[in-house]
């Protein structure tokens, strides 16, 4: 019984610390997918992510070939406007940061059906 209860207790506790290191990590994520015809049924898809202090790009991964982080559309900011952008041609992201605001991101679909992206800041 003592040992069960040691070993409960080891899996709590490294799932604390894993938290906890993970605790700064926001993940930005993105997805499209072509329509048949002209545009008809496209659709896109994608988080918001809201940064109080700047973050920076530690990870990107995806099908995407070219993708765009986007200032968000909110009360504050009534455009949306492309911030950065990478892949194809792009060069990598990894290393940029991003200052306080709200951010969204789209792949591009460079010919395939559908393409996501997957962006880590910490």
């Amino acid at each position: 019984m003592k040992r069960f209860i040691m070993v409960m207790v080891s899996i709590g506790c490294f799932f604390a610390v894993s938290n906890f290191a993970l605790a700064g990590d926001y993940v930005l994520t993105g997805k499209q997918i072509a329509g048949s015809g002209h545009a008809k049924n496209a659709r896109t898809e994608s988080n918001r992510i809201v940064l109080t202090q700047s973050a920076t790009i530690t990870a990107v991964d995806g099908s995407a070939e070219e993708y765009c982080i986007w200032a968000a559309v909110t009360p504050q900011n009534r455009t949306a406007s492309s911030v950065l952008c990478g892949g194809k041609g792009r060069g990598s992201i990894i290393g940029k940061t991003l200052g306080p605001g709200t951010y969204t991101v789209l792949p591009g679909l460079n010919g395939k059906s559908s393409a996501h992206i997957s962006i880590t800041l910490n």
